[in-house]
């Protein structure tokens, strides 16, 4: 499986990302994620989900063929590469993504323990499993990490009731979390290689999430 992988100059122990990319896949917004967080002093790894696709089947048919086993198992290899790194401590694991990588960062909290952060932005679609076996959602009684989340008012997916209902399945399981919510904003707010970049939104967001890292993992 191609990934990304970035890791912060100077000497370790660092901390380590998983990074769960968007449906755009290992781009240049994934780039820049794994190469700013590098810059912050993690490790980041993007694993490239899409080697499940058949040759010549592009993103848009995805959902034909990415399960959230193979997802998970995408995360688990990537989570023990991280892990097997000698400048990396593997007892202050992380997990992030945005869009299809939201949902991404969901499954991944739910299936593994190791993970000590986890980042959501409006990661849609969490409600339905891909393949067999339960929802991100229905995942969340498992997540051990704490967990932070964005979202734009304007999204249709997920939306303002849906995160409402992810974040009370959270309060019920008793996961530590907190939703920022942004007015204004849709899906894809962050990603500065899009149209629909918000700036105000995503500069607030990544620097929450900055905050949140550095708490949690020690970055």
């Amino acid at each position: 499986m191609r990934a990304l992988l970035e890791m912060p100059k100077g000497k370790g122990p660092y901390p380590g990302i998983v990074v769960c990319f968007h449906m755009g896949g290992l781009d240049e917004f994934s780039e820049w994620v794994v190469a700013d967080l590098a810059r912050q002093g993690y490790a980041a790894i993007a694993p490239d989900h899409y080697h499940w696709l058949p040759p010549g089947v592009g993103p848009d048919r995805r959902r034909e063929f990415l399960t959230d086993d193979g997802l998970a198992e995408d995360l688990a290899v990537s989570c023990s590469y991280l892990e097997g790194l000698a400048d990396v401590d593997g007892a202050r694991l992380g997990i992030l993504g945005h869009c299809m990588g939201g949902r991404t960062t969901l499954l991944g909290a739910g299936v593994d323990k190791r993970y000590k952060a986890a980042c959501i932005w409006y990661g849609g679609s969490a409600f339905k499993a891909l393949g067999e076996g339960p929802s991100p959602v229905d995942r969340i009684p498992n997540i051990t990490a704490k967990v932070i989340g964005f979202f734009g008012n304007d999204d249709k997916n997920p939306s303002p009731d849906d995160v409402s209902k992810i974040d009370a399945a959270m309060t019920k399981a008793g996961v530590q979390h907190i939703f920022h919510r942004y007015d204004k904003a849709s899906h894809a707010f962050m990603n500065n290689f899009g149209d629909r970049y918000v700036e105000a939104a995503a500069k607030d967001s990544w620097a929450k999430a900055a905050v949140f890292l550095k708490e949690t993992l020690g970055g």
